[in-house]
Formats: structure tokens, sequence, C-alpha cells
């Protein structure tokens, strides 16, 4: 006969292993703060809460037992803006924010693409239409990005999270091969774009009494780790970096715990203009960038529900959100020594 857990030991596994919990990689383990309800998957992948029991051996899923909101809504709808949310990452953090009942501002240069984002996320997110507004944006002037703060303000009422996620990459090429426009375009979006985002999200969380602002990092900049091709983004990220330790710094010396400084490390996610770039490499370097992407490569739609999931519960000044973490790292070298095989470029197609 089977053994049977006590209801206490099986509610516990259930906790222990369901997302309204921190996981043990990459968000530290334990913390101990619920995080905010969510709609149910359409796929059956490890972020939809319904797997809790089936991980834990448990008999009871916490979703039967948690009284959830119509919808699958969050518990306290947030506005969040999203600059770069007109594709790729951005568009999947606009995504996920909306499936748990926030509003999003999407943002981008091109007012036509920003339309077209809004009219796809309505389109994936039945009932979001009323909590989805737009506007075009270039991070890299300061006007344009006050006007973002004003446009989501008089739509919405107020701010509560500003994730800075525009940016531009020109990766794989040895650092003579950038041109000067290349370089000037990854230091106006990625480092001025940062500081004009910090310095209007600051001043308008400190009139309304709060709010969070995010900046990305990528490449090697959150640690200082040298990336072959990634010479002058990685610069740049790692001045994003800098910005970010100066911003919690002065948080905790005015000892102002209303704003919160954090940053995201989302991993190589797999977007269109990676592929782009990937399909115009010459052949041989193709091979090599392909055999890399597979093993650190993700999915959009993988990372994202990962990394809202952690915005919404963030309580901490200068949280850094890492997916692609050590543990995370060394996780896949085992299943690949064990014979297991990554596969997220069988969706695309490679000419020889």
């Amino acid at each position: 006969m089977p053994r049977v857990l006590p209801v206490t030991t099986t509610l516990s596994l259930a906790l222990m292993n369901h997302p309204l919990v921190p996981g043990i990689l990459g968000d530290g383990w334990p913390t101990w703060r619920f995080r905010r309800a969510v709609a149910p998957c359409a796929s059956d992948c490890w972020t939809c809460p319904g797997r809790c029991a089936r991980r834990s051996g448990a008999s009871v899923c916490f979703r039967s037992v948690m009284p959830q909101p119509e919808g699958g809504l969050a518990l306290a709808t947030q506005t969040i803006i999203i600059t770069g949310s007109t594709q790729g990452l951005g568009l999947g953090y606009a995504r996920e924010f909306l499936r748990r009942g926030h509003q999003v501002i999407v943002t981008g240069r091109d007012s036509v693409r920003v339309q077209s984002a809004i009219a796809r996320l309505a389109a994936e997110c039945p009932g979001s239409e009323a909590r989805i507004a737009g506007t075009a944006c270039d991070v890299s002037q300061l006007s344009s990005v006050q006007a973002l703060w004003d446009f989501a303000v008089s739509r919405f009422g107020r701010i509560d999270i500003w994730l800075n996620n525009a940016g531009f990459a020109r990766t794989g090429a040895q650092f003579a091969d950038n041109t000067v426009g290349e370089i000037e375009s990854m230091v106006r979006s990625n480092v001025i774009g940062s500081i004009n985002a910090a310095q209007v999200a600051i001043a308008g969380f400190k009139r309304q009494g709060g709010g969070t602002l995010y900046l990305t990092l990528g490449g090697g900049g959150a640690t200082g780790r040298v990336v072959p091709g990634m010479t002058v983004y990685s610069t740049t990220k790692r001045a994003v970096k800098y910005l970010a330790n100066c911003l919690v710094k002065e948080r905790k010396d005015e000892r102002d715990e209303s704003i919160l400084i954090g940053t995201i490390s989302p991993g190589i996610n797999i977007t269109e203009g990676m592929i782009r770039e990937m399909r115009a490499l010459p052949s041989e370097r193709r091979a090599k960038a392909l055999k890399q992407l597979s093993f650190i490569g993700e999915h959009v739609e993988t990372t994202t529900p990962w990394i809202v999931e952690r915005i919404l519960a963030d309580k901490k000044q200068g949280h850094d959100i890492t997916w692609l973490t050590t543990g995370r790292m060394a996780g896949r070298a085992l299943s690949m020594l064990f014979g297991s095989r990554r596969d997220v470029l069988s969706r695309y197609s490679f000419e020889a």
C-alpha cells in the first residue's frame, strides 16, 4: 500500500513547489513572500500554477484552494510602462502583465508598430483592450521620455512600474567592425536612454509618492565579464549597471523605500532581431553562433512569465532579477552530459 503523506506535509510540499513562492535558482530562497495570482498557462509549461501538485506529489493544487479573481486578474492592478515593447522581449513582458490583469503602456519609436503591437496584444489577451495604451517614444530624447510619462499618467492616473527595456545591440562583430552609426546608436539607446528613463521616472515617482524602476542589463554588463563580439554593447550595459548601483545608493542614503530601483538580466532571448542577425552571418560564424545559442538561448514565452512574477513580488531595494543563473547553466550542462538535448531553434530555418 503506498504511503500517504499527512495533509500538512502535502500542502507544504505544494507550497514549496508553487510559483507563488520564489524558486531556489536565481532569486534567493526562502523569502516567504507570496506572489500574485496568475491565470493558468495555455500550454502545460513549468510556469503554470496548476502543476504544483504534480511536481510535489500533492493531492491538492493551490489553484483549487486559493480564491482566484474572475479572469485570473492580479490581486491589485498596477500600471506598467515598458519601453521597447513593440516586439521581442518587451512585447512578451506586456503580454504577461496583461494576463495578470495589469495596465500596460506599449512604446516604440514607430507609432505604426506601436498600434500594431496593441492590436496583437488585444487579440492574444481577450478582455484587455481597456488596459492597453501606447505611444511612440525615442528614449534617447529626454523630451520624448517625459512625454511618455505624461501620456501614461493622463491615461491611467499613475505609474507603478517603469521597465526600461528599450535598447540596441550590434553583436557578433569585432570592435573595429562596428560602424560609427552603430556605436552611437548603442550609446544613445542603452546609456542615454537609461539615464533619461531614470531621470523622468524617479522625478515622477517622487511626485506621486512611490514607484519602481527597472533597468535592463545584458552581455557582460552585469559582471564585467568579457564577451567576444559584444565589446561596445557590453560596455554600454556595464554603464547601466553602474547607473543602477548609484541610484540604489542614493535611495538608501536618503532612506527612501518608496522608490525602488532594480535591474533585470533576462538572459539570451531568441527574438526576431537576433534571428535576422544570425541569418546575415557567414556560414562558418553562423554555425558557431547557433551552437552557442542552442545552449544558452531561450524563448521569450519561457523567460517573461518567470521575470514578470518576480517583478510583481519584488519589494527589495537594488534587487537584480537574473534568468541565466550559474545554477541554471550548471543544470543545463549536466542534462547535456547525460544525453539530454535542448531544442530551441527547430522553429527557425537556417540555410547553409
